[in-house]
């Protein structure tokens, strides 16, 4: 079946457009503020909507969760794929704690419970210290050496302290899946999508990724369920042995779980404004960053990233409106997916067991001169996605005639 072209009467429509029109306003076709607007307001509902960011501090108030959460939404739109790497973190953190509980015998807890816990819905209240958030794992350990029984909160408790917002989420769907089957039917009528509008449906592939990782993650709690213990913090530390004897880093159970990566923990003065720079923790920090189990969990994550930094390579010919722009938009993302490239197979090696002592975990990223491993990498891919989007927005000021033309939605309609 050959494909369907564009009527005669849309370019009829753009024939006195110049074949660089500059700014186009809305006539009868769509214009560039049209292209802006529906790129925008497309990344922001569906970046808003996805992100579920984990239980704020008690002392935290409205303006404080807001800016943070406006911080997550610029680094979701600028590299969506480290939002994607949270969730796909905590989703497998979750999952691994409901097979923890269900080795206990204790077939009540579900992955609602696991992201509950490991966004900070859980606060120890030893007999002998202030309370402070404990992760899945940490439960886990507590009620294996009966110093406590199960969190008794059901799935439907949680729930109802989430503020899933169901009309937003369906707002959100439909706006987003309107906006992908507009730049598929471009495609299929051979008219061009701007590089805005390709980066943004790169966007979308990511956010949809990480709704799912989230999906049973609740959404916008701000009162943790307070856990009550009959022992001192000391005794569990003492009992521990030897493992808990260290400083810890972020709480007193530290010992109860494997190295975890705080990405901010890694540069303290950062940490000082946007983390919780004191200890222990007053909550759980949205850059906790678990490790992925089993080869299918790292397997999948990797081709969604692998997925999301090629998409870019679609507007490889794209007619941009210098030759200097086209050699840029290539060469980013030439340098992005070499980025990443490499950065697999750093994060490869570094979960290595074999290799606990020099590159276990995230230790090869505070060592000197391994560290250039990921700080290199991690520069240029970021600098390289900069470009990506400096080209795209710059390119609104001079797009080809052809973005300008409607889509002609009647060749779709079979003629019967």
């Amino acid at each position: 079946m050959p494909l369907p072209h564009v009527s005669s009467s849309a370019y009829n429509a753009t024939s006195a457009i110049p074949p660089r029109p500059g700014w186009v306003g809305q006539c009868n076709q769509r214009g560039t503020i049209d292209i802006i607007w529906n790129c925008f307001s497309t990344i922001f509902i569906s970046l808003w909507v996805m992100l579920h960011l984990n239980v704020p501090a008690s002392h935290e108030g409205f303006w404080t969760s807001f800016f943070r959460k406006t911080r997550w939404l610029i680094l979701g739109a600028v590299a969506p794929e480290t939002v994607l790497l949270a969730s796909g973190g905590q989703w497998a953190s979750a999952k691994r704690s409901l097979a923890d509980m269900q080795d206990l015998g204790y077939d009540c807890w579900t992955l609602v419970h696991g992201f509950y816990a490991d966004s900070g819905g859980f606060l120890l209240q030893p007999i002998d210290s202030s309370p402070f958030p404990v992760t899945a794992r940490q439960i886990h350990y507590l009620v294996k050496e009966k110093y406590m029984s199960i969190p008794k909160i059901s799935e439907k408790e949680i729930c109802d302290k989430s503020k899933a917002d169901q009309f937003t989420k369906t707002i959100a769907c439909l706006q987003t899946g309107w906006f992908v089957t507009e730049c598929i039917a471009r495609a299929i009528q051979r008219l061009p999508i701007s590089p805005l509008e390709l980066t943004t449906c790169a966007i979308i592939l990511c956010t949809v990724a990480v709704y799912f990782f989230w999906l049973y993650k609740p959404l916008n709690v701000t009162t943790p369920t307070i856990l009550s213990m009959d022992c001192t913090m000391a005794t569990i530390l003492v009992r521990a042995g030897p493992v808990a004897e260290k400083p810890y880093w972020y709480t007193p159970m530290d010992f109860a779980e494997p190295p975890v990566n705080y990405t901010f923990a890694n540069w303290p003065r950062l940490a000082r404004h946007f983390s919780p720079y004191k200890t222990p923790f007053a909550r759980i920090p949205n850059d906790r960053n678990p490790r992925l189990y089993g080869v299918s969990q790292r397997i999948t994550y990797s081709l969604l990233v692998i997925v999301f930094s090629t998409i870019s390579f679609a507007e490889w010919y794209f007619d941009f409106p210098t030759r200097a722009e086209r050699t840029i938009w290539r060469s980013a993302c030439i340098t992005a997916e070499a980025s990443l490239f490499v950065h697999a197979i750093a994060e490869a090696f570094s979960h290595d067991s074999r290799l606990h002592d020099y590159l276990y975990i995230e230790k090869y990223k505070l060592r000197w001169p391994a560290n250039l491993i990921f700080f290199v990498p991690a520069a240029t891919y970021f600098a390289a996605r900069l470009a990506l989007l400096a080209v795209a927005l710059a390119s609104l000021r001079s797009l080809p005639a052809r973005s300008y033309i409607n889509l002609q939605w009647s060749t779709f309609i079979p003629h019967l």
